[in-house]
């Protein structure tokens, strides 16, 4: 009897410890292509943000992949890029961004999705990778899309101390 208590008390308070002295939040940034989707993941602790993997939508399914990446890597929170327009105009990509920000809100319910400007991120991410071959580069785009994706994290991280 006494024992059954003690097992008890200890399974709760190790979920307690677990969840309390978690206080690093890890995150995953997404640069969405309609074909490729670019990811990164950072902490809060180190503050820097690392590509992770470009997912082919054409060979795997994207919800399934991002469902792997946040239980293995314990996400907590989405970043996700928005093309937004100079002049302020909803249409185009980020009209599609948006639609995929609802479905993964609705996938991932109260998970916190932030977004973040991605503008030039691409254009950046190219510059990054220049010293890849240009033949290197068109065999695998998806360098690209997971570097840009780790430069609207770390913009985002930065605007967000």
């Amino acid at each position: 009897m006494l024992e059954n208590k003690l097992k008890i008390c200890f399974n709760q308070f190790s979920s307690f410890k677990e969840d309390f002295f978690r206080l690093v939040m890890n995150y995953l940034a997404i640069d969405y292509g309609e074909h490729r989707v670019g990811t990164a993941f950072a902490d809060s602790e180190l503050r820097w943000a690392f590509p992770r993997r470009t997912i082919d939508q054409k060979k795997e399914d994207l919800m399934e992949a991002l469902s792997s990446m946040v239980k293995s890597e314990k996400i907590d929170c989405f970043v996700v890029g928005m093309p937004y327009h100079p002049e302020g105009r909803a249409d185009g990509k980020n009209v599609v961004v948006e639609a995929f920000i609802q479905e993964l809100k609705k996938q991932f319910p109260g998970m916190p999705v932030e977004t973040q400007d991605e503008s030039y991120s691409s254009v950046q991410a190219m510059e990054k990778t220049s010293y890849l071959s240009k033949k290197k580069k068109q065999k695998s785009k998806g360098i690209i899309d997971c570097e840009a994706a780790a430069i609207i994290l770390q913009n985002w991280l930065d605007g967000n101390k």
